[in-house]
């Protein structure tokens, strides 16, 4: 018993701050454009999105939309991240997200994962970083429903210049759970996009998304690819 209190006790010094001396900061990001898939197969392409930061912490909601004429591909993601006072060089984070993706034969995914990150570097031009966690999935997959549980790894890279800055988030969820008829639900997410600030808070975005399961035989489609024209905007807010 105590052991367990003095586990809580050092948990709560190392990510504790003062919020009345760490104001918050809010930003809102929203975008739209044509997403491409299968060669000649055009759809639409949608993008909100709604930060919270302050020094210590960093909280998102994203929406993401993928229209096309017989499939969707449609996700909501909130993220919560806390860097560590003492050990300002690691950050624990909680995701939460609902998927429906038609693509991979997805009708409705209920997905969360909590875990530890690292700083592999952090400057004011952008930053690197690395995730281990557990996940889980609740789903109606390939017509079953059941949870799943996965090992995560995560490695992000955002670089940023003055007109130009890239992005890629590479994500791999490992089953860790039993196989059920066979299938292998492990998956590898890859995200990548170009920024080009044009004119004030205006950018254009020309991005790749594409999920690759463990178990191939149920996704023969190609990568998303995607050209959308975005704003950004600080609000007002406070806390």
């Amino acid at each position: 018993m105590t052991q367990k209190y003095f586990l809580l006790f050092t948990f709560t010094v190392l990510w504790a701050h003062d919020s009345k001396e760490d104001p918050s900061k809010w930003k809102i990001y929203l975008r739209g454009g044509i997403v491409s898939m299968d060669d000649n197969n055009l759809g639409g392409a949608t993008y909100s999105r709604l930060k919270r930061t302050t020094g210590h912490t960093f909280q998102d909601v994203r929406f993401f939309g993928h229209i096309f004429k017989e499939d969707q591909d449609i996700r909501v993601r909130y993220k919560f991240s806390e860097i560590s006072m003492s050990l300002p060089q690691f950050y624990n984070f909680t995701t939460v997200s609902f998927q429906r993706n038609s693509l991979v034969n997805v009708d409705l995914r209920y997905h969360y994962n909590q875990g530890l990150g690292l700083f592999l570097s952090n400057t004011d031009s952008g930053n690197m970083t690395a995730e281990m966690g557990i996940a889980y999935d609740m789903s109606d997959y390939l017509e079953d429903t059941r949870k799943t549980s996965y090992l995560k790894t995560a490695f992000s890279y955002d670089q940023n210049t003055q007109n130009i800055s890239t992005k890629l988030e590479l994500e791999h969820f490992h089953q860790i759970s039993d196989i059920v008829n066979e299938n292998n639900l492990s998956r590898f997410q890859i995200l990548g996009e170009l920024h080009w600030s044009f004119y004030k808070n205006l950018k254009l975005i020309g991005g790749i998304y594409q999920e690759l399961p463990g178990d191939k035989s149920y996704n023969d489609k190609q990568a998303l690819l995607y050209l959308t024209l975005a704003f950004n905007k600080p609000l007002k807010w406070h806390h």
